[in-house]
C-alpha cells in the first residue's frame, strides 16, 4: 500500500521524475518520525510535573524556612546520582526549579551538579547546603550564582579536594578563591573564573603559588578560562610576564585564555627569565627562572623551551614560526592573518593538528588558493576545518582544498567572490545570461576518488548576492555533488547564498541510494533551489529534523504551507523554517 502522495509540480522535469520514481517504487521512507519518549524520560517528566503535589508538599509545608538540617531523608536519597543531576537539569530547563525542590534534591552521593540554569536561586543558604551534603562532588558548575559570597565559595572549595571540573564564571570568585583552589583541588582539571569582576590576572598566580607555604602548589590543571577577567598591571610588559609565569608553573596546561599569550610564548622561547624579576618578587613570588624549573647561567643561548598547549589561539600579525617552535603539540588552532603575508609553511611542524580554524581578517583578504599548498602537507591529519573570509579563486580552489583533506568530519567556509577584475572578465564572457540547466556541461567532470567517510557537517556559505559565472557555477556544482556523494555519514549540511543550482546538484546525488540518508539538518537559506528537491529530500530516506529555508527566491508561502501540511499528516519530527 501506498503512502499519501506529495504534491508535484505540473511541469515534469528530471527531479519531478526521480520524485515519481521514488514514489512508485515504494521506497519512500521519508524524514525521522516523531521521537517517542524513553521510559526514562517520561518518569522524569512525571516526577517534575507531580514535585509541587507531591514529592515536595510536606517538605514545603513543614519544613522549608528551616535550614539547620545536615541531611534530609527525602524521596530522592535512593535515586541514582545521574538522574538526579538530570532532574534538576529538566526542572532548570523547564523553568519550574523552585528553592524547596533544590533542598530535597542537594543529595550528599550527587557526583555532578551543575546549577547553571537556575542561577537566580542559588543563595548563600543554597552554598551552605552543598557544603554541608554534597562533599563528593567531581564536577561543580556555579556559572552566574553571583550571590554567593567569596567566603562561603572557600569554604565550599576546600570540602571538596575531589574536584576534576569547576565552573565559577560570573561569580564573586576572589583572590582568596583562587588561593583554596590551589591548595586544596589537586586533582582538578579544568577551571573556569571567567567574567570574575573581582578576578585580576595576577590573582591568578595565587593559583599556582601558595605564598602562606612559599612554595609552588603541585596543580595538575589541563585548561585554564580567564575571559573578561581584569588586566591588573597597567604595564603589558608587567602583563606579558604574569602569562608567562602561569605557563612555566602549570606544566600540564592544555588551553588558556589570557590576552597576551603569544607574547608570553616568546618570551619562554627565547627564555628572558630575568625579565620582571623584581615585579614578581615585589608582590611576593619568585621569578620566571625559578617557576621554569630550570636555571639560566649567563651566555647561555636561547633553548627550545617546549610547553604542551594543544589548544591556542593566534591573533593577526603574530610571530607563528616562534609559536610552532614553542608549542609542539598542539591539536587545535584559530589563526587570524592579517594584511601581511605570513610563512604559514610553519604549521606543517604540527604533527599532531586535527582542529584549524583561518580567518582572513584586515582589508586586504588572501585568495583560498594560497591555502592549497598548505593542504597538501596538512589536510590529510585534519579532522576540523574553517575558513573564513577568503575570495575563493575561481573554479579550482575549492576542489582542491577538499581534495586534500579526506579524513574531516567538519568543513565550514565562508568565503568572498574573486577579485572583482577576475569576476567581471568572466560575467563577460558569460553573458549569455541564465545557464540551461538541461545541458550541464558534463565536460567538466566530477573529481573522482573523493571520499569523505566521516564528515558529518558540511557548511558552504557566499557573501556576495552577485551571480556567479557559469564556469564558477559548473565547478561548484560539480565540487558539491562529489562532496556529496562522497560522504554516507553526513548530518548537517549547510549551503547559504549558494547562486547555483541546487536543483540539479540534488538530482544528482540522490541518484546514489546512499546519498544523504543520515542528513538531520539542512540549511538552505539564500540559495537558488525549487519545491521539487524540497519534496525530493521530504521522500528520500534520511533524518531530517530541520530545513531552513529562509529568503529562497523560488520558495513561497504556499510551498511552504503544503510543506508543513504534509510534516504533520505523516507525524515527522520535521521543523520547516521559510520567510
Amino acid at each position: 500500500m501506498f503512502p499519501t502522495p506529495i504534491h508535484l509540480c505540473l511541469y515534469p522535469t528530471p527531479l519531478t521524475n526521480l520524485l515519481r520514481t521514488r514514489i512508485c517504487s515504494n521506497y519512500l521512507r521519508m524524514p525521522r518520525r516523531q521521537k517517542v519518549r524513553t521510559l526514562k524520560q517520561l518518569c522524569l517528566c512525571n516526577v517534575a510535573a507531580n514535585m509541587k503535589e507531591v514529592w515536595a508538599k510536606d517538605y514545603m509545608d513543614n519544613y522549608l524556612t528551616q535550614y539547620d538540617f545536615l541531611y534530609i531523608i527525602g524521596p530522592f536519597n535512593d535515586l541514582a546520582s545521574s538522574l538526579v543531576q538530570d532532574l534538576l537539569q529538566l526542572l532548570g530547563e523547564t523553568h519550574r526549579l523552585s528553592r524547596a525542590y533544590l533542598h530535597l534534591l542537594l543529595v550528599p552521593h550527587l557526583v555532578e551538579l551543575n546549577l547553571r540554569s537556575c542561577s537566580g536561586l542559588v543563595s548563600n543558604a543554597i552554598g551552605q547546603i552543598i557544603h554541608t551534603r554534597c562533599q563528593g562532588l567531581t564536577a561543580l558548575d556555579l556559572h552566574g550564582c553571583s550571590r554567593i559570597h567569596s567566603s562561603l565559595l572557600v569554604d565550599l572549595i576546600e570540602c571538596l579536594p575531589r574536584l576534576y571540573k569547576l565552573t565559577l564564571s560570573g561569580t564573586q570568585c576572589n583572590l582568596q578563591v583562587l588561593s583554596a583552589i590551589g591548595c586544596t583541588c589537586r586533582e582538578l582539571r579544568e577551571l573556569d573564573v571567567s567574567m570574575c569582576k573581582a578576578v585580576t590576572s595576577l590573582a591568578l598566580l595565587h593559583l599556582v603559588y601558595d605564598q602562606s607555604r612559599a612554595a609552588f602548589n603541585p596543580l595538575r590543571l589541563g585548561k585554564l578560562l580567564t575571559e573578561g577577567i581584569q588586566l591588573c598591571p597597567d604595564s603589558m610588559e608587567q602583563q606579558v610576564i604574569i602569562v608567562a609565569f602561569l605557563l612555566l608553573a602549570l606544566p600540564r596546561l592544555e588551553y588558556i585564555t589570557p590576552t597576551f599569550l603569544v607574547e608570553a610564548l616568546t618570551l619562554i622561547h627565547r627564555r628572558l627569565f630575568g625579565k620582571g624579576q623584581q615585579f614578581l618578587h615585589g608582590q611576593g613570588f619568585p621569578s620566571l627562572e625559578e617557576a621554569s624549573g630550570f636555571t639560566v647561567t649567563p651566555g647561555d643561548s636561547p633553548s627550545q623551551t617546549a610547553l604542551t598547549l594543544r589548544r591556542l589561539d593566534v591573533g593577526s600579525g603574530q610571530d607563528l614560526s616562534i609559536v610552532t617552535s614553542v608549542c609542539r603539540e598542539i591539536v587545535e588552532a584559530r589563526i587570524s592573518l592579517d594584511d601581511e603575508v605570513g610563512d604559514l609553511q610553519c604549521l606543517n611542524s604540527w604533527k599532531q593538528l586535527t582542529h584549524l580554524s583561518v580567518d582572513c581578517s584586515g582589508i586586504y583578504r588572501r585568495n583560498l588558493s594560497e591555502m592549497v599548498p598548505i593542504f597538501t602537507c596538512l589536510g590529510s591529519r585534519l579532522h576540523f576545518l574553517s575558513l573564513q573570509n577568503f575570495h575563493y579563486h575561481l573554479e579550482t580552489s575549492i576542489s582542491h582544498i577538499l581534495g586534500l583533506c579526506p579524513s574531516l568530519r567538519v568543513f565550514q567556509a565562508l568565503l568572498h567572490p574573486p577579485s572583482q577584475n577576475c569576476y567581471s572578465a568572466l560575467i563577460d564572457e558569460d553573458s549569455d545570461g541564465e545557464d540551461d540547466d538541461n545541458q550541464l556541461d558534463e565536460s567538466l567532470s566530477l573529481p573522482t576518488n573523493w571520499h569523505f567517510p566521516h564528515l558529518k557537517d558540511f557548511s558552504l556559505r557566499i557573501l556576495d548576492s552577485t551571480v556567479m559565472p557559469r564556469t564558477s557555477q559548473l565547478s561548484l556544482g560539480a565540487a558539491l555533488i562529489s562532496a556529496l556523494r562522497g560522504s554516507p555519514r553526513l548530518e548537517k549540511l549547510s549551503l547559504i547564498n549558494i547562486h547555483v543550482n541546487l536543483d540539479r546538484v540534488f538530482q544528482k546525488v540522490l541518484e546514489q541510494p546512499t546519498s544523504l540518508v543520515q542528513l538531520a539538518e539542512l540549511c538552505l537559506s539564500q540559495s537558488r533551489v525549487s519545491p521539487d528537491s524540497i519534496q525530493l529530500l521530504m521522500a528520500t530516506e534520511n533524518q531530517l529534523t530541520s530545513i531552513d529555508l529562509r529568503h529562497c527566491r523560488d520558495i513561497h508561502r504556499c510551498h511552504c504551507d503544503q510543506f508543513v501540511s504534509d510534516v504533520k499528516r505523516r507525524k515527522f519530527d520535521l521543523k520547516i523554517v521559510w520567510e
